[in-house]
């Protein structure tokens, strides 16, 4: 059994820019409000709107109130976001605010902060740096120098900025669990592509700060995209060395894919994973060779027991924290979680059909019972339902 439809249709999103977790604060609809950055809370489009105007409000009151401008930008960045990646004219607008920023509020933490986020550069640190001297202590500054650092091969910076973090205590503790039962769905010397910061820059402070899982060598789609000395590099480190015209063209889609094939095929010791919270598209040319172990998709192609290898893999699994995870209600992170842990459900209903179908039914309705209080958090209780009806699966 290689995958489930149900798990397959909510595989999560993977967000760039963590921020610091914080209680999320009443609404009154005649005030601005903090705009928390969608990864954590999303609104609907009118809200960014309203929420524009009225922190456009308080400039006019006050040109030098800082936080009116970052709720300001924030506001008109998440307005119709996707815009904000595929127009030009919401591109130019961002652009105006922070030159605005610039002339208004210069010198500043917030102007620096959002001048690097809109117009910064994985090689260049500058606007970074400035606001890191200003508040060094200041958590949502940690991932771009941790990214920073890594992609430049200066493993010492990189450490430095990755205890800061985990001392800082801000990463939610649900996203090191999460990744933590990523690594443990790999095996020994593994490659595992990921896709985004919330199931990378976890890995890199287990592996870096825990020192868990230290021979998984994880391959950030993003970055490797970004620089061929940078994948060269990194495969070099696992004693890889590619032929690029065995390849398709460099930075296209079908490029990820290949590799991770490449990679199975002329390096056979070295087993190759899938993130499931991997963008559907990079893996589509190989979706018949992959197979759900856990949180990751293993390649093979070999016909795998998979149901075997999630058995095996989960028994190393911490698993409290999806069921005993304290003072978390209120979070900005909560929503995130429930729908990344989505991803646990595949696995469990896996194990669930082998259990019902070896007439182990107290196994089978533990399982049913984990995923469903998965699927009930996220609202996708009635459709897992639906899904274990279909297989003709009854639990009491």
């Amino acid at each position: 059994m290689k995958s489930l439809l149900f798990s397959r249709c909510i595989l999560l999103l993977l967000l760039f820019y963590l921020v610091p977790l914080t209680l999320v604060c009443a609404s009154n609809n005649d005030q601005p409000e903090t705009v928390y950055s969608v990864i954590y809370v999303q609104k609907p489009n009118g809200w960014y709107i309203s929420q524009a105007d009225l922190w456009k409000a308080e400039i006019d009151k006050d040109p030098q109130n800082a936080d009116a401008w970052r709720n300001y930008y924030s506001a008109v960045r998440y307005a119709r976001y996707t815009e904000t990646i595929k127009t030009k004219e919401k591109r130019e607008r961002l652009r105006e605010i922070i030159d605005e920023m610039g002339r208004a509020i210069p010198n500043t933490y917030e102007y620096y902060y959002l001048k690097n986020k809109n117009d910064g550069d994985i090689n260049n640190i500058e606007y970074l740096q400035k606001a890191y001297e200003i508040d060094p202590d200041n958590p949502e500054l940690y991932s771009d120098f941790v990214g920073h650092y890594e992609f430049v091969g200066n493993e010492k910076k990189m450490e430095e900025f990755l205890d800061k973090w985990y001392t800082s205590q801000e990463l939610a503790p649900g996203l090191l669990h999460y990744n933590y039962n990523v690594l443990m769905s790999t095996a020994k010397n593994a490659v595992l592509f990921t896709n985004g910061d919330n199931d990378t820059y976890p890995i890199w402070m287990l592996q870096k700060i825990k020192k868990v899982r230290t021979d998984v060598t994880v391959l950030n789609v993003s970055l490797m995209m970004a620089k061929k000395e940078y994948l060269d590099r990194k495969l070099r480190e696992k004693g890889i060395k590619l032929n690029y015209d065995e390849l398709p063209a460099y930075r296209t889609q079908e490029f990820v894919s290949a590799l991770g094939e490449y990679i199975a095929q002329n390096y056979s010791h070295i087993p190759v994973y899938f993130a499931l919270t991997l963008w559907g598209e990079y893996f589509a040319p190989i979706k018949d060779n992959l197979y759900i172990v856990g949180l990751a998709y293993k390649f093979s192609t070999e016909r795998l027991d998979n149901t075997a290898l999630i058995q095996k893999n989960i028994q190393n699994f911490r698993l409290d924290y999806l069921s005993f995870d304290w003072y978390s209600e209120n979070y900005l992170a909560t929503s995130l979680m429930h729908k990344l842990n989505l991803n646990y459900v595949a696995s469990m209903v896996s194990l669930v059909e082998h259990y019902y179908q070896s007439g182990e039914s107290d196994k089978a309705k533990f399982w049913a019972d984990k995923a469903l209080a998965l699927a009930e958090k996220a609202g996708y209780d009635e459709e897992l339902l639906k899904d274990l009806e279909k297989k003709g699966i009854t639990l009491k």
